[in-house]
């Protein structure tokens, strides 16, 4: 299965704990119609956190994976899904025009609201992990 990672997963060492051997970067893709907004407030992260929502002709760059089950199963713990992140399925394309079907996490809109130093860090290398384009990460990422 293909997960699609625009936040704090993108990093690679988070997804290592998380997942363990249960995952595989392979590229990085944008969503179309998206953008991304940190937003609401995380207990556990001291701030804001990274989320998605529908906007006409914006894109959200991001991570493509291949996960299993088990990593599936975690991610949804360490997600709060189903109770603070929903997932869906959404068509994500690589470089090179490749469509995939990739699972995502998103939520509600809470707002746009400052995310912690701490995880935006996170984020920020997650992005460079997957190679994001610097002026995305600039004007979006490191806000």
């Amino acid at each position: 299965m293909y997960y699609f990672a625009y936040g704090s997963n993108m990093n690679l060492d988070q997804m290592r704990k998380r997942c363990s051997s249960g995952f595989k970067f392979l590229c990085r893709v944008k969503l179309k119609d998206y953008k991304f907004v940190y937003g609401g407030y995380s207990e556990n992260r001291k701030g804001a956190v990274a989320n998605i929502i529908k906007s006409n002709n914006d894109i959200v760059w991001g991570g493509l994976f291949e996960v299993n089950k088990d990593c599936i199963e975690k991610l949804d713990f360490y997600e709060g899904y189903p109770n603070s992140y929903n997932r869906i399925i959404v068509k994500v394309e690589d470089d090179k025009k490749n469509i995939y079907e990739a699972l995502v996490y998103l939520r509600e809109s809470f707002g746009v609201d400052k995310p912690s130093e701490e995880y935006k860090k996170i984020v920020i290398e997650g992005a460079k992990h997957c190679r994001l384009p610097e002026d995305y990460i600039s004007k979006f990422l490191d806000v």
